[in-house]
């Protein structure tokens, strides 16, 4: 028996998703910069300089969302700065290498950058990230298998046992004492994993051997954590939930490059990275278990990438910064459905809904003439859908 569908059923559209752009900035300067860091919606530090140490290094600062940078050289003596870490629009601390004796170098600021603080640590060649998982609390890493912790804002650090001689290149905290760092036999074979829970002593958690080259690290806490990096031949990401025993492959596709960083905020992240002229920055919105291409022209090498609230930063080579801005959600008015959308129309066992005039919806309810709920689903792409009905009443 073929039954009538009523034109009392209607199509319910949700929220959708605008789109934006990853837009270049002038960053005042053509040094390569290695780190970037986001103290408010206005206010960001990106630092950087030449990894030859043919100069001082270079901090540049905008205090209009990114708009307009002004760069100023910190330092007077050879030097570059590999890690930034804005606490707010003021607080900023940088960390790098003091080529004039090949010390540790470690800047500090609290007034928005008009005025630096220097120390100088002998023991290391130099330091890559800093991380400060509060106010007082900080780390920071390099050379020499050196990992080092303050607990009064900077005033002073001391050298924890990390277990290693190997050069820590990447760093990240869950929280005061439960953090990660990888390291390699130099920078640019970073392949192991160390675990502390106690913000003092440190273990090794895993070591990927030749296989895989860390670029960027995250945790979300003690058991999920994401990496990225690549094989020798493409980009990869990780993902583990067993507190790094056991590490999934998650990026889908053959990207013929190397991601250098990654960044996270709550569930959505980022990672990036360029080789030649194949470059790309990925995008996930579930904690890192799958992945999409989002953007494909970057200008320079990015090094450091990140995320805060609805504003994103990449930096890198030759002055390189560019903004992402999370696009607001767009409320759609509930819509009537058309009959002559709905075909054919008395139908037996299913029907089709053509939604090609409703290019951007996202999901619908369908309901009876009697208001009941009776189907509901997301748009597909194609904006067409078939429904059964046999069991419609």
């Amino acid at each position: 028996m073929k039954k009538t569908i009523s034109t009392f059923l209607f199509l319910q559209f949700v929220g959708i998703m605008t789109f934006a752009q990853w837009v270049s900035s002038e960053s005042g300067t053509n040094q390569d910069f290695w780190a970037i860091s986001i103290g408010t919606d206005q206010v960001a530090y990106a630092g950087g300089g030449p990894w030859q140490f043919t100069s001082s290094c270079v901090i540049s600062k905008t205090v209009d969302g990114g708009q307009t940078w002004e760069a100023q050289n910190p330092a007077s003596f050879n030097s570059c700065i590999f890690g930034v870490n804005a606490l707010n629009a003021d607080t900023v601390y940088a960390v790098g290498c003091n080529a004039t004796y090949y010390y540790g170098l470690i800047l500090r600021s609290f007034d928005g950058g008009q005025n630096w603080t220097t120390k100088n640590i002998s023991n290391t060649y130099g330091f890559y990230c800093v991380e400060f998982p509060s106010e007082t609390i900080g780390y920071t890493c390099g050379w020499n298998g050196r990992i080092y912790k303050t607990e009064d804002a900077g005033e002073n650090w001391n050298s924890l046992a990390s277990g290693s001689s190997q050069v820590f290149r990447r760093m990240c905290f869950v929280d005061e004492n439960l953090g990660f760092a990888a390291c390699g036999t130099d920078h640019a074979s970073t392949n192991k994993i160390y675990k502390t829970i106690d913000g003092n002593s440190w273990s090794l958690i895993k070591n990927f051997g030749s296989n895989f080259i860390i670029g960027g690290i995250h945790f979300f806490d003690e058991n999920t954590g994401v990496v990225v990096g690549t094989n020798g031949s493409k980009a990869v990401i990780k993902r583990t939930t067993d507190a790094g025993e056991n590490w999934e492959d998650v990026l889908e596709g053959n990207y013929s490059f190397v991601l250098e960083c990654l960044s996270f905020d709550g569930g959505i992240g980022w990672a990036a990275g360029k080789y030649g002229s194949n470059n790309g920055i990925f995008r996930t919105e579930d904690g890192g278990q799958t992945w999409e291409l989002h953007f494909s022209g970057l200008t320079g090498t990015p090094y450091s990438i990140l995320k805060k609230d609805t504003t994103s930063f990449i930096a890198g080579t030759s002055g390189m910064i560019m903004k992402f801005t999370e696009s607001p959600i767009v409320d759609v008015d509930p819509q009537k459905v058309k009959g002559s959308m709905i075909y054919p129309n008395p139908a037996n066992k299913s029907i089709f809904l053509d939604l090609i005039s409703f290019p951007n919806a996202g999901s619908y309810d369908i309901k009876n003439y009697r208001g009941t709920l009776v189907r509901s689903g997301v748009v597909p792409s194609q904006q067409k859908i078939n429904i059964e009905v046999g069991d419609w009443s």
